[in-house]
């Protein structure tokens, strides 16, 4: 029983050595010490979820992301041209400050659905037009506004936040509303 328990006292502190080791590594892990040493704490703080990068801690928050959607109308009886809706997704919601169950499960399926642009066709673009009756086609794209750094919003304090961030756009798709094309998704 003596020897048991020197031993333990050592585990104890080899493992609590290996998670602090973990904590400092995993965050860092796009540094060249990051990449060498998460092979040995990797696989266990991927396991028990120390694997959280800085930002998850920092004030540098994600970028925010939507999907920008343009609803297109066909013409008016008299030939006029009917200007085409402009929202997005998830639609905006001002009133509500911190987002409920219903929002984050939108933001959800937004970020699910322009991981593949197929599914923006294929899934969301059909569900959209069911939502707008008499839509003629839907061009979806998403966009990603890209914040400044941490550094660079403290040096340029004069200049807004929103005029430093730039719009990126990525997956991009247009469903037809009446049907035509449907063929070729399949």
């Amino acid at each position: 029983m003596a020897k048991v328990k020197p031993l333990l006292k050592i585990l104890a502190s080899v493992w609590i050595v290996y998670n602090i080791a973990a904590l400092m590594v995993m965050p860092n892990v796009s540094s060249y010490f990051g990449r060498v040493a998460s092979k040995y704490v990797g696989p266990y703080a991927n396991l028990v979820g120390l694997n959280a990068g800085w930002n998850f801690f920092s004030p540098d928050p994600a970028h925010p992301m939507y999907l920008k959607v343009s609803v297109n109308y066909p013409a008016n009886e008299d030939g006029s041209y009917r200007d085409p809706l402009f929202t997005t997704y998830p639609p905006p919601d001002e009133e509500n400050k911190v987002a409920g169950l219903t929002r984050k499960r939108e933001w959800a399926v937004m970020r699910f659905m322009v991981m593949d642009p197929r599914r923006l066709r294929q899934i969301f673009g059909p569900w959209l037009c069911r939502q707008y009756p008499g839509a003629e086609s839907i061009d979806m794209e998403h966009v990603v506004e890209t914040l400044p750094l941490l550094d660079e919003a403290a040096f340029n304090k004069d200049v807004n936040l929103l005029d430093m961030s730039q719009e990126r756009r990525y997956a991009r798709a247009a469903v037809r509303c009446d049907g035509t094309g449907d063929e070729e998704s399949l």
